[in-house]
Protein backbone atom coordinates (compact mmCIF):
# COMPACT_ATOMS: atom_id res chain seq x y z
CA UNK A 1 0.00 0.00 0.00
CA UNK A 2 2.86 2.38 0.81
CA UNK A 3 4.36 1.81 -2.62
CA UNK A 4 1.03 2.45 -4.36
CA UNK A 5 0.57 5.76 -2.56
CA UNK A 6 4.17 6.72 -3.29
CA UNK A 7 3.85 5.84 -6.98
CA UNK A 8 0.51 7.60 -7.39
CA UNK A 9 1.83 10.81 -5.84
CA UNK A 10 4.88 10.85 -8.12
CA UNK A 11 2.82 9.93 -11.20
CA UNK A 12 0.14 12.56 -10.66
CA UNK A 13 2.52 15.41 -9.84
CA UNK A 14 4.93 14.38 -12.60
CA UNK A 15 2.24 14.29 -15.30
CA UNK A 16 0.73 17.48 -13.89
CA UNK A 17 3.90 19.34 -14.86
CA UNK A 18 3.29 18.57 -18.53
CA UNK A 19 -0.46 19.23 -18.29
CA UNK A 20 0.46 22.72 -17.07
CA UNK A 21 1.77 23.47 -20.58
CA UNK A 22 -1.74 22.85 -21.96
CA UNK A 23 -2.92 25.92 -20.05
CA UNK A 24 -0.88 28.18 -22.33
CA UNK A 25 -3.11 30.45 -24.41
CA UNK A 26 -5.22 33.61 -24.10
CA UNK A 27 -5.92 33.17 -20.38
CA UNK A 28 -3.28 35.03 -18.31
CA UNK A 29 -1.16 32.84 -16.06
CA UNK A 30 -2.37 34.36 -12.75
CA UNK A 31 -5.97 33.81 -13.83
CA UNK A 32 -5.35 30.16 -14.73
CA UNK A 33 -3.67 29.61 -11.38
CA UNK A 34 -6.60 31.30 -9.61
CA UNK A 35 -9.07 28.93 -11.30
CA UNK A 36 -6.93 25.97 -10.23
CA UNK A 37 -6.80 27.15 -6.64
CA UNK A 38 -10.57 27.63 -6.55
CA UNK A 39 -11.05 24.06 -7.74
CA UNK A 40 -8.66 22.90 -5.02
CA UNK A 41 -10.61 24.86 -2.40
CA UNK A 42 -13.94 23.38 -3.54
CA UNK A 43 -12.53 19.85 -3.33
CA UNK A 44 -11.07 20.51 0.12
CA UNK A 45 -14.40 21.92 1.29
CA UNK A 46 -16.12 18.69 0.24
CA UNK A 47 -13.56 16.67 2.23
CA UNK A 48 -13.91 18.98 5.24
CA UNK A 49 -17.69 18.60 5.25
CA UNK A 50 -17.47 14.83 4.73
CA UNK A 51 -14.97 14.38 7.58
CA UNK A 52 -16.55 17.06 9.79
CA UNK A 53 -13.21 18.78 10.07
CA UNK A 54 -13.14 22.18 11.71
CA UNK A 55 -13.15 24.92 9.07
CA UNK A 56 -12.35 27.93 11.25
CA UNK A 57 -8.86 28.83 12.43
CA UNK A 58 -7.66 30.85 15.41
CA UNK A 59 -6.63 34.47 14.84
CA UNK A 60 -2.99 33.78 15.72
CA UNK A 61 -2.68 31.45 12.72
CA UNK A 62 -4.19 33.81 10.13
CA UNK A 63 -0.92 35.61 9.20
CA UNK A 64 0.76 32.23 8.69
CA UNK A 65 -2.10 30.96 6.52
CA UNK A 66 -1.92 34.18 4.48
CA UNK A 67 1.84 33.80 4.00
CA UNK A 68 1.33 30.16 3.04
CA UNK A 69 -1.31 31.16 0.49
CA UNK A 70 0.94 33.83 -1.03
CA UNK A 71 4.04 31.66 -1.38
CA UNK A 72 2.83 28.09 -1.86
CA UNK A 73 -0.58 28.58 -3.46
CA UNK A 74 0.00 31.67 -5.60
CA UNK A 75 3.53 32.83 -6.46
CA UNK A 76 4.89 29.28 -6.59
CA UNK A 77 2.41 28.26 -9.30
CA UNK A 78 2.64 31.55 -11.19
CA UNK A 79 6.42 31.13 -11.43
CA UNK A 80 6.19 27.50 -12.53
CA UNK A 81 3.50 28.14 -15.17
CA UNK A 82 5.57 31.01 -16.56
CA UNK A 83 8.75 28.91 -16.63
CA UNK A 84 7.11 26.39 -18.96
CA UNK A 85 6.70 29.16 -21.54
CA UNK A 86 10.48 29.17 -21.95
CA UNK A 87 11.72 25.66 -21.10
CA UNK A 88 10.22 22.14 -21.23
CA UNK A 89 8.11 21.20 -18.23
CA UNK A 90 10.44 18.32 -17.31
CA UNK A 91 13.44 20.64 -17.08
CA UNK A 92 11.38 23.15 -15.10
CA UNK A 93 10.40 20.37 -12.70
CA UNK A 94 14.05 19.46 -12.21
CA UNK A 95 14.74 23.07 -11.21
CA UNK A 96 11.64 23.07 -8.98
CA UNK A 97 12.88 19.92 -7.24
CA UNK A 98 15.74 21.94 -5.73
CA UNK A 99 13.25 23.30 -3.17
CA UNK A 100 14.68 21.06 -0.38
CA UNK A 101 17.98 22.91 -0.87
CA UNK A 102 16.30 26.30 -0.39
CA UNK A 103 14.28 24.95 2.54
CA UNK A 104 17.46 23.75 4.27
CA UNK A 105 19.18 27.11 3.77
CA UNK A 106 16.13 29.05 4.98
CA UNK A 107 15.80 26.83 8.04
CA UNK A 108 19.40 27.63 8.90
CA UNK A 109 18.97 31.38 8.36
CA UNK A 110 15.64 31.66 10.19
CA UNK A 111 15.86 29.00 12.89
CA UNK A 112 19.59 28.28 13.06
CA UNK A 113 18.94 24.63 12.26
CA UNK A 114 22.25 22.83 11.77
CA UNK A 115 23.14 21.78 8.22
CA UNK A 116 24.90 18.40 8.14
CA UNK A 117 27.89 17.96 5.84
CA UNK A 118 25.84 15.43 3.89
CA UNK A 119 23.22 18.09 3.15
CA UNK A 120 25.90 20.58 2.09
CA UNK A 121 27.29 18.00 -0.32
CA UNK A 122 23.77 17.40 -1.62
CA UNK A 123 23.21 21.12 -2.21
CA UNK A 124 26.47 21.49 -4.12
CA UNK A 125 25.74 18.38 -6.17
CA UNK A 126 22.19 19.48 -6.97
CA UNK A 127 23.11 22.98 -8.11
CA UNK A 128 26.03 21.61 -10.13
CA UNK A 129 23.64 19.22 -11.87
CA UNK A 130 21.31 22.09 -12.71
CA UNK A 131 24.22 24.08 -14.15
CA UNK A 132 25.27 21.05 -16.21
CA UNK A 133 21.84 20.84 -17.82
CA UNK A 134 21.58 24.54 -18.59
CA UNK A 135 25.16 25.18 -19.75
CA UNK A 136 24.86 23.90 -23.35
CA UNK A 137 21.76 26.01 -24.06
CA UNK A 138 23.22 29.12 -22.44
CA UNK A 139 26.28 28.69 -24.64
CA UNK A 140 24.03 29.11 -27.67
CA UNK A 141 23.30 32.83 -27.69
CA UNK A 142 20.08 32.36 -29.64
CA UNK A 143 18.53 30.13 -26.95
CA UNK A 144 20.39 31.21 -23.84
CA UNK A 145 18.11 34.15 -23.04
CA UNK A 146 14.97 32.03 -23.01
CA UNK A 147 16.64 29.26 -21.05
CA UNK A 148 17.92 31.66 -18.41
CA UNK A 149 14.49 33.26 -18.02
CA UNK A 150 12.82 29.86 -17.78
CA UNK A 151 15.28 28.61 -15.19
CA UNK A 152 14.97 31.79 -13.11
CA UNK A 153 11.18 31.46 -13.08
CA UNK A 154 11.48 27.77 -12.13
CA UNK A 155 13.92 28.60 -9.34
CA UNK A 156 11.45 31.25 -8.17
CA UNK A 157 8.86 28.48 -7.94
CA UNK A 158 11.39 26.38 -6.03
CA UNK A 159 11.97 29.19 -3.53
CA UNK A 160 8.23 29.72 -3.10
CA UNK A 161 7.76 26.00 -2.52
CA UNK A 162 10.55 26.00 0.07
CA UNK A 163 9.04 28.92 2.00
CA UNK A 164 5.61 27.34 1.80
CA UNK A 165 7.00 24.01 3.02
CA UNK A 166 8.56 25.66 6.08
CA UNK A 167 5.32 27.49 6.89
CA UNK A 168 3.34 24.30 6.28
CA UNK A 169 5.57 22.44 8.74
CA UNK A 170 4.91 25.16 11.31
CA UNK A 171 1.14 24.89 10.77
CA UNK A 172 1.33 21.10 11.12
CA UNK A 173 3.22 21.38 14.41
CA UNK A 174 0.51 23.72 15.70
CA UNK A 175 -2.09 21.01 15.04
CA UNK A 176 -3.85 22.68 12.10
CA UNK A 177 -5.75 20.29 9.83
CA UNK A 178 -4.12 19.85 6.42
CA UNK A 179 -7.57 19.95 4.84
CA UNK A 180 -8.39 23.28 6.48
CA UNK A 181 -4.99 24.73 5.63
CA UNK A 182 -5.35 23.71 1.99
CA UNK A 183 -8.89 25.10 1.80
CA UNK A 184 -7.89 28.52 3.06
CA UNK A 185 -4.64 28.35 1.11
CA UNK A 186 -6.61 27.74 -2.08
CA UNK A 187 -9.03 30.58 -1.32
CA UNK A 188 -6.20 32.96 -0.41
CA UNK A 189 -4.07 31.88 -3.37
CA UNK A 190 -6.95 32.45 -5.78
CA UNK A 191 -7.62 35.89 -4.32
CA UNK A 192 -3.96 36.87 -4.59
CA UNK A 193 -3.76 35.64 -8.19
CA UNK A 194 -6.90 37.55 -9.19
CA UNK A 195 -5.48 40.67 -7.50
CA UNK A 196 -2.20 40.31 -9.42
CA UNK A 197 -4.12 39.90 -12.67
CA UNK A 198 -6.26 42.98 -12.05
CA UNK A 199 -3.28 45.05 -10.93
CA UNK A 200 -1.49 44.06 -14.15
CA UNK A 201 -4.42 45.02 -16.34
CA UNK A 202 -5.10 41.41 -17.34
CA UNK A 203 -8.51 40.15 -18.38
CA UNK A 204 -10.41 37.69 -16.18
CA UNK A 205 -11.41 35.33 -18.97
CA UNK A 206 -11.69 31.62 -19.60
CA UNK A 207 -10.92 29.63 -22.73
CA UNK A 208 -13.96 27.44 -23.58
CA UNK A 209 -11.98 24.63 -25.20
CA UNK A 210 -11.70 20.97 -24.24
CA UNK A 211 -7.90 21.32 -24.04
CA UNK A 212 -8.01 24.20 -21.56
CA UNK A 213 -10.97 23.08 -19.45
CA UNK A 214 -9.82 19.46 -19.40
CA UNK A 215 -6.30 20.36 -18.31
CA UNK A 216 -7.69 22.78 -15.71
CA UNK A 217 -9.93 20.07 -14.27
CA UNK A 218 -6.99 17.64 -14.08
CA UNK A 219 -4.72 20.21 -12.42
CA UNK A 220 -7.31 21.47 -9.95
CA UNK A 221 -9.00 18.20 -8.99
CA UNK A 222 -6.44 15.44 -9.61
CA UNK A 223 -3.00 17.10 -9.49
CA UNK A 224 -3.90 19.40 -6.59
CA UNK A 225 -6.69 18.05 -4.39
CA UNK A 226 -6.27 14.37 -5.28
CA UNK A 227 -2.49 14.39 -5.04
CA UNK A 228 -2.58 16.23 -1.71
CA UNK A 229 -5.00 13.68 -0.24
CA UNK A 230 -2.84 10.78 -1.44
CA UNK A 231 0.28 12.43 -0.07
CA UNK A 232 -1.38 13.09 3.30
CA UNK A 233 -2.33 9.40 3.46
CA UNK A 234 1.29 8.49 2.75
CA UNK A 235 2.53 10.88 5.44
CA UNK A 236 0.13 9.31 7.94
CA UNK A 237 1.54 5.86 7.15
CA UNK A 238 5.29 6.47 6.84
CA UNK A 239 5.86 9.95 8.31
CA UNK A 240 6.71 13.25 6.59
CA UNK A 241 10.43 12.52 6.26
CA UNK A 242 10.06 9.33 4.26
CA UNK A 243 7.06 10.67 2.33
CA UNK A 244 9.18 13.62 1.15
CA UNK A 245 11.21 11.22 -0.99
CA UNK A 246 8.24 11.31 -3.37
CA UNK A 247 9.62 14.60 -4.64
CA UNK A 248 12.83 12.92 -5.80
CA UNK A 249 10.87 10.82 -8.29
CA UNK A 250 8.47 13.48 -9.59
CA UNK A 251 11.14 15.00 -11.92
CA UNK A 252 11.77 11.57 -13.43
CA UNK A 253 8.11 11.25 -14.42
CA UNK A 254 8.08 14.85 -15.67
CA UNK A 255 11.18 14.25 -17.80
CA UNK A 256 9.61 11.16 -19.36
CA UNK A 257 6.54 13.25 -20.25
CA UNK A 258 8.79 15.89 -21.82
CA UNK A 259 10.58 13.24 -23.88
CA UNK A 260 7.25 11.84 -25.09
CA UNK A 261 5.36 15.08 -25.74
CA UNK A 262 7.82 18.00 -25.83
CA UNK A 263 10.58 16.54 -28.01
CA UNK A 264 13.18 16.74 -25.25
CA UNK A 265 16.30 14.74 -26.07
CA UNK A 266 17.86 12.94 -23.11
CA UNK A 267 21.50 13.47 -23.97
CA UNK A 268 24.42 12.52 -21.70
CA UNK A 269 24.52 15.95 -20.03
CA UNK A 270 20.78 15.94 -19.33
CA UNK A 271 20.92 12.46 -17.83
CA UNK A 272 24.03 13.24 -15.77
CA UNK A 273 22.61 16.54 -14.55
CA UNK A 274 19.27 14.97 -13.61
CA UNK A 275 21.07 12.20 -11.71
CA UNK A 276 23.13 14.79 -9.82
CA UNK A 277 20.05 16.82 -8.87
CA UNK A 278 18.08 13.78 -7.69
CA UNK A 279 21.05 12.40 -5.75
CA UNK A 280 21.58 15.82 -4.18
CA UNK A 281 17.92 15.94 -3.13
CA UNK A 282 18.21 12.52 -1.49
CA UNK A 283 21.26 13.68 0.46
CA UNK A 284 19.48 16.84 1.60
CA UNK A 285 16.28 15.02 2.59
CA UNK A 286 18.02 12.13 4.35
CA UNK A 287 17.84 12.28 8.15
Amino acid sequence: MHFILFALSALIWGTGAYVTTLQAGPVPVPVSVAYRMLLLAVCMLVVILATRTRLSIEREHIPWIAAHAATFFALNFICFYTSTHYIPSGVATLALSTSPIFATILSFLLFRDAIPLRAIAGMVLGMAGLALIVAPDIARLDAGGAVIRGMLWALGASLGTAIGTIIGARNHRRGLSAYTVNFWGGIGGAGICFAIALAGGMEIIIEPTLRYLGSLAYLGVVASAGAFLIFFALVARVGPGRAAYTFTTVPVVALVMSVLFEDVALGPLMIAGAAMILTGNVLVLRR
